[in-house]
């Protein structure tokens, strides 16, 4: 049998896949979007207003803002729901339609941690809903203009103008995150943490793209797709077909490894064949990206979708909060990162991996079949963002259409730092960014701690250009 028939099966095989998995694609595109899904209040983990949904949210706190997790609020109005807080207090509703709405707690809970109300009103118009975002405090008690029959608690909506500087004060304050009579040394502690957790999500991407970039020289922005792609067929799982988590996340690792083989055989290994320089594979990787992402979005909506909708109980590692499911998610993150480097450094197709990643050439001319490092270099790679895309959208509560690509810059951050074609250099850089991001959050606006990663990575650069782990000449 000649190459050029296995290379036509190969094809035909890989077109077959991507017609099964269209055709699956389809099926969930109906399921998902069946009427009458969008027409009602949900309960979401976090919740983006858009042109056709707006946002009634808050983060529960006691009088000491310390977060209140477990708790059952009630959505009543034009449309009703039930949501439960998560560790960090937070609970978010979706609605369709306008008008006012009601917030309600148990009593009980409300005098247990010492809050001013049990029932919150808010009201958010149909004609702004793409900055409708009513943020709830029960903390505290109305101001004397507030909105008849509010029930002695504050809200303040980007999309209505607030009767009081006080409430929008304090609905700020809410929405930042920030809690200034915190406890700063117990919030440093958290905040190296959470950025410890948020650098091993990070280096999981990370080390993927490097691998891909050492053994093709290509720099691919559709990775953070593959991010995405894993989370939300997580999602198809546990919601959707009503799997088990665990069976679930196999389910999208797997997904993920498919589409990887699929994507080097239909479009990276041609392009190779045909001598396409890397720049002209970057900019379809652009395009490649585009495309995922709307597709995505397409098919599942633009909301946040939630792998999991039980909250885990959280507890005290000494001045530290966190919950079963991060340390999991973590310990997972951490096992498969080592097994990627015990992979490269210990086994024969490791040492042939980085073989073509020094020197491609001069490894084909050793023996070692170049085509079949990369075909495994690609599946590994969108595996391991598959899964990544599964723990982070545990360890966030949810995932969206644009994840990833929300994410592919500090990727490129950390594999640029940590040194271009490195694995264990990704791994180090994905830690940093993550620890500086989530720490600079201490004295800077939530909203700007990338900002202050991608600063460090400049820094970084014009100090040392090659990256902490790069060569500084590279031979061939």
């Amino acid at each position: 049998m000649t190459a050029v028939t296995l290379s036509v099966r190969r094809h035909r095989l890989g077109l077959l896949l991507i017609s099964a998995i269209f055709a699956l694609l389809m099926a969930l595109c109906i399921s998902l979007t069946s009427p009458g899904r969008a027409f009602a209040a949900e309960a979401v983990p976090t919740c983006n207003p858009t042109a056709t949904n707006g946002c009634v949210n808050g983060i529960l706190q006691d009088a000491n803002k310390q977060p209140i997790a477990n708790v059952e609020l009630k959505l009543s109005g034009k449309e009703s729901a039930t949501a439960t807080t998560d560790a960090q207090g937070n609970w978010a509703f979706s609605v369709s339609a306008d008008g006012k709405y009601t917030v309600t707690m148990d009593e009980s809970v409300a005098k247990q941690y010492g809050l001013k109300a049990a029932t919150a009103q808010v009201e958010i118009e149909k004609n702004s809903f793409d900055k409708a975002r009513q943020v709830v405090r029960f903390d505290k008690p109305a101001p004397a203009a507030a909105t008849s029959g509010s029930g002695g608690s504050g809200a303040s909506s980007s999309g209505k103008t607030s009767t009081s500087a006080n409430t929008n004060s304090d609905a700020a304050t809410t929405t930042n995150g920030s809690a200034i009579g915190a406890n700063i040394g117990k919030r440093v502690w958290q905040q190296l943490f959470s950025g410890i957790i948020f650098g091993l999500m990070l280096g999981l991407m990370s080390v993927g793209m490097n691998l891909v970039y050492g053994t093709t020289g290509l720099s691919s922005f559709s990775h953070g797709e593959q991010v995405s792609l894993g989370g939300l067929m997580a999602y198809v799982g546990t919601q959707v077909l009503h799997w088990p988590l665990i069976p679930s996340a196999i389910f999208a690792v797997l997904i993920g490894a498919l589409t990887g083989w699929i994507q080097n055989e239909i479009i990276w290994a041609p392009l190779r064949r045909k001598r396409v320089g890397t720049m002209q594979q970057m900019i379809v990787t652009i395009g490649l990206s585009m495309a995922l992402q709307y597709t995505f979005q397409f098919f599942f909506g633009g909301d946040i979708k939630g792998i999991t909708k039980s909250v885990s109980a959280s507890f005290n590692i000494g001045p530290v909060t966190t919950d079963a499911p991060t340390l999991i998610a973590a310990t997972i993150a951490i096992i498969v990162i080592v097994g990627v480097s015990l992979f490269l450094y210990r086994t024969r197709l490791g040492r042939a991996t980085r073989a073509v990643s020094d020197n491609a050439a001069l490894a084909a001319a050793s023996g070692i079949n170049v085509e079949q490092v990369v075909r495994i270099v690609w599946i590994l790679s969108c595996g391991m963002a598959a899964l990544s895309g599964v723990l982070l959208g545990i360890y966030l509560n949810g995932i969206s259409w644009n994840t990833g690509a929300t994410l592919l810059l500090l990727m490129f951050a950390a594999v640029t730092l940590g040194g271009l074609g490195t694995a264990n250099g990704a791994l180090v850089g994905s830690l940093i960014i993550g620890i500086v991001a989530d720490m600079s959050s201490l004295i800077i606006p939530n909203d700007m701690r990338y900002a202050s990663a991608l600063a460090i990575l400049i820094i970084v650069l014009l100090i040392r250009p090659q990256g902490l782990f790069g060569k500084q000449q590279r031979v061939g």
